[in-house]
């Protein structure tokens, strides 16, 4: 239906042009370039003047028709594509919010504090796919990962001969 509309929407416009340039102006114009010096002899007594005037006004209530008909079909299809992406978005909002709830429930006591072993969490994903994210694994306590820690260094006294020039030597 689009498609139909908008070839003939062009042919209008096309014909729109052709219609404008043929009426002789002031000057002539095209009109008298194509032969509408002459047009009086072959459209009656009036001339061409008042058939291309009304083929013209149609080809005008044509164009502006089929002008609005195509903005309200791109205007109407444009809602439907915003209304479905945002069906999509939600669903997508919806699942996470069940992983979530599904892991926070699956989850036993004392695991977020490191203790016990955790299963990977799995999230379905709206376009038919699904991630997996595997579980942390703990280390060991007492392992080399976590080094020990080393006491700071005792500040030193200074030597007499360490100490700047202009300050008495204590002993």
């Amino acid at each position: 239906m689009s498609t139909l509309i908008t070839v003939l929407h062009v042919i209008v416009c096309l014909f729109l042009m052709l219609t404008v340039l043929l009426q002789s102006g002031k000057g002539g114009g095209m009109g008298a370039a194509f032969g509408g010096g002459n047009a009086a002899t072959v459209f009656g007594g009036s001339g061409a003047s008042s058939f291309l005037r009304r083929l013209t006004a149609v080809a005008g209530t044509v164009f502006m028709i089929t002008s609005m008909v195509l903005a309200f079909l791109a205007s109407h299809n444009a809602a439907d594509a915003l209304e479905k992406f945002g069906d999509e978005q939600q669903q997508i909002a919806d699942q996470k919010e069940k992983a979530r709830e599904e892991a926070m429930k699956n989850a036993k006591p004392g695991a977020g504090s490191g203790s016990g072993s955790a299963a990977p969490l799995k999230l379905e994903l709206g376009s038919g796919g699904s991630v997996t994210i595997p579980a942390p694994t703990p280390a060991p306590s007492g392992s080399a990962t976590t080094p020990a820690p080393t006491p700071a260094p005792a500040p030193a006294e200074k030597t007499p001969a360490e100490k700047p020039a202009g300050q008495p030597a204590t002993t």
